[in-house]
This record gives structure tokens, C-alpha cells and sequence, in this order.
């Protein structure tokens, strides 16, 4: 918490001190995240996304040809593990994700197709691994197994529409983890998140 408090604050900061002609649009946005993890070693029954809702700020900064848009986002990582609709298993990471794009208007207009791509960090709220064995759950805190913070790459596209005073967006991304989250692997063996999100947003 104390990690996502400081770059929360930093990024805030940034979006400050930035003169307001260069402001493209600050906002919101939410949708949905498939979430899923990418394992070295294959479990006995198939990995699940986890499908959760995603929600966040952002603040764009116009470059001319392109937009930097740093954003805030709340999201679960994480997998199921399903024998059956009562049995199956859940690892929940809640965390915070900080992604800084770098974003193309790929033709500027009032309806603009965009493609962006960039890095992003994210910070553990919280684990836990939820398991339901015939019917009856049971919950289990997992902060000892998984590390307190993650990166990778953002890859995504979609369209946007300018209108008098707000500009809505439709965007489809892919986060490519690139940490090996678990504490403590066995040599040769890794964890890493992957999550799709479908995402909409209001900017002003």
C-alpha cells in the first residue's frame, strides 16, 4: 500500500505541474479483466480466467502526434482451477496497476481509431486462495506465496469519439506480465500474470 501511495502520488503530481493547454483529457474508465496466470509447469486440470470488473482514472497529456496517459487501476489477477461447478479453486491478487501509455490517434477526427502500448506496474492489496470442495467454501490468505508487486507490458486499440465537451473511448487491451510473481520458485519454475480487459471511458 505504501508503494502504490507514492507512485499514485507521483503521478498526480506529474499531471500538476503539466501546463492545462497540454492536457488531452482527464477521466475515467471501467469494463471487464480476464485475468489469468502463465505457469512453467502445467497444473493437472486447465487454467480459468478470472473474470472481474476493472475501474480507474487516467490523465492524458497532449504531445501532438501522441498522447503519454498515465493510469490508475483497480484489478484482480489471478486464475481458477475448476473440476466441476462444485469444485474448483481461486487464487485472488486484488491490486492496484499503474500502466503509462504512449498513445497514437491513428487517424485524428472527431471518430478516431487509437493504438497505445507501454509498460505498467501493479501492487498487491491483498491475496487469497478461495477453494470449494463439494459445495463448502473455504478461504486462505496466500501474501506469503505471492511477491507484493508486478510488472510488464500493455498492448491495445480501440476508438474514440469527440464530442462538444467530453470524449468517450472503447478499447480492447492485453497486459503481458513479465515478473515472476511466486516466492521462492523451484529452479526453472515461474508464475506471471496475463490479463485481456475490455474497457470503456469518459474523458473531459
Amino acid at each position: 500500500m505504501k508503494k502504490f501511495l507514492i507512485v499514485s502520488l507521483a503521478v498526480l503530481f506529474t499531471a500538476a505541474l503539466m501546463p492545462q493547454s497540454a492536457a488531452a483529457a482527464v477521466g475515467v474508465k471501467g469494463g471487464l479483466a480476464m485475468s489469468n496466470l502463465s505457469m512453467s509447469e502445467a497444473p493437472g486440470v486447465p487454467l480459468k480466467s478470472l473474470k472481474v470488473p476493472v475501474a480507474g482514472f487516467f490523465y492524458g497529456f497532449n504531445l501532438g502526434l501522441f498522447t503519454i496517459q498515465p493510469e490508475i487501476l483497480y484489478v484482480r489477477m489471478g486464475a481458477r482451477l475448476e473440476a466441476d461447478a462444485s469444485n474448483w479453486l481461486e487464487e485472488r491478487i486484488e491490486t492496484i496497476q499503474v500502466p503509462v501509455l504512449l498513445k497514437i490517434n491513428v487517424i485524428p477526427g472527431p471518430i478516431s481509431p487509437m493504438i497505445y502500448a507501454g509498460p505498467y506496474g501493479a501492487f498487491r492489496l491483498s491475496a487469497k486462495e478461495v477453494m470449494t470442495i463439494d459445495g463448502v467454501s473455504t478461504s486462505s490468505d496466500i501474501k506469503d506465496q505471492t511477491k507484493s508487486t508486478d510488472f510488464g507490458a500493455v498492448f491495445g486499440g480501440g476508438i474514440e469519439f469527440k464530442l462538444v465537451a467530453i470524449r468517450l473511448s472503447a478499447e480492447v487491451r492485453y497486459n503481458l506480465g513479465l515478473a515472476n510473481v511466486a516466492v521462492d520458485p523451484a529452479p526453472g519454475f515461474s508464475v506471471k500474470n496475463k490479463i485481456l480487459m475490455v474497457l470503456v471511458g469518459i474523458g473531459f
